[in-house]
């Protein structure tokens, strides 16, 4: 709606309740409360803030009615936008809105429809809380699992440095998440009780996770019969690191070895000084020698010159400056350009007195080029 207030009880009331009401009951409520003469005025008003009084077609029979109705269609035809804001002058003029005037057919079939919306929104949630339980449930189950199946720590993450793959063996695991036996003999927990040894003498393979592939019963069942057997390999184990505790250790080549603590101290290696790198000559340079360095070339792009300038022109000019006569190349314009553009080589010493903004004529634009010169579009 625009800015503009204009006051009018019948608009007011119409341009408000419009949204909702539906049109029958809003026709009967001002054909009921407003009288024939402030529904003409009311409409020749509306027609006439439009710009739309041209349009308006005058009615006989029943003229209050098609009357409003001609308003009710203007307003919802029209831009809001573009509507100017109707108010109300006298407010007891305005009709109060009661059930003699409201559909209640239209409201019950509202009604019907929100209450299957509802339901189907419920009958969705519920689904999803139950899909929610379900994930829930599972992933409870499976940290159970986790936790009481855990496969052993692979070999190949064991400190061998500190003794602790003596403990690598997929029973050892078993038996430390289980409670012992009452199967397993006496003479078993002192076997288990034997000193450790202090270093081992050699990797021991890692058991595959078998506990995680069997079911939980069988698992008491096999560590049962595990527990003979570990007997056996511990006092084995026990024996061979006597023995081997007689050997003088190996010692360890290389200039990084591990401290009392196991850790070993990295340091980056040296860089190789490259053989092919490039050097420059420092002899002094003779009169009879042909043989010298080439001078670098920076290019420099100039442009916004007399479409009657020559490459000739631009070498004399700046030989006249710089006592140097440089390559001059022609640029070809893609577009028609009533100017011409060159690109200069100089070389890198004289490259600050070109790049100056003395040393050009007034109002030629200059810069380093950027890029490649294509050779098809240059003229030397």
């Amino acid at each position: 709606m625009s800015e503009q207030l204009v006051a009018n009880e019948l608009l007011a009331f119409l341009q408000q309740k419009l949204d909702v009401m539906d049109e029958v009951s809003a026709v009967q409520i001002c054909a009921s409360n407003f009288s024939e003469d402030d529904v003409a005025a009311a409409k020749q008003l509306l027609y006439r803030l439009l710009n739309k009084s041209d349009q308006m077609v005058s009615r006989r029979r029943d003229g209050t009615k098609k009357s409003i109705q001609d308003i009710i269609t203007l307003l919802k035809e029209t831009d809001p936008d573009d509507v100017p804001t109707f108010v109300a002058k006298d407010l007891n003029k305005l009709p109060p809105v009661t059930f003699d005037h409201v559909d209640v057919t239209s409201l019950l079939k509202d009604i019907v429809f929100l209450k299957a919306s509802l339901a189907d929104v419920q009958k969705k949630l519920d689904a999803s809380q139950i899909t929610v339980a379900d994930l829930r449930s599972e992933l409870n189950e499976l940290r159970k699992s986790v936790t009481v199946t855990g496969s052993p720590v692979g070999a190949s993450n064991v400190n061998m440095r500190r003794g602790a793959c003596l403990d690598v063996s997929g029973a050892s695991f078993a038996s430390a998440v289980l409670s012992p036996s009452p199967l397993s003999p006496p003479n078993a927990e002192s076997a288990q009780c034997a000193p450790r040894a202090p270093r081992c003498p050699a990797p021991v393979p890692a058991a595959p996770p078998l506990a995680a592939a069997r079911p939980f019963d069988q698992l008491l069942v096999s560590a049962a019969s595990a527990k003979h057997q570990n007997v056996r390999r511990d006092y084995a184990s026990v024996t061979g690191s006597k023995i081997d505790a007689t050997k003088k250790p190996v010692p360890v080549k290389g200039q990084n070895r591990a401290d009392d603590e196991g850790f070993v101290t990295v340091q980056r290696r040296k860089r190789r000084q490259r053989t092919n790198k490039n050097r420059c000559g420092t002899a002094p340079v003779e009169p009879n020698i042909k043989i010298r360095a080439a001078k670098p070339n920076t290019p420099v792009y100039i442009s916004r010159l007399h479409y009657t300038t020559k490459a000739e022109d631009i070498v004399e000019y700046v030989r006249q400056k710089l006592k140097y006569a440089p390559r001059v190349q022609l640029l070809e314009s893609r577009h028609n350009a009533n100017f011409k553009a060159f690109v200069v080589r100089v070389p890198t010493c004289f490259l600050h007195l070109v790049l100056d903004e003395n040393f050009w004529p007034q109002d030629v634009v200059f810069r380093r080029f950027r890029g490649q010169v294509p050779q098809d579009r240059t003229v030397s």
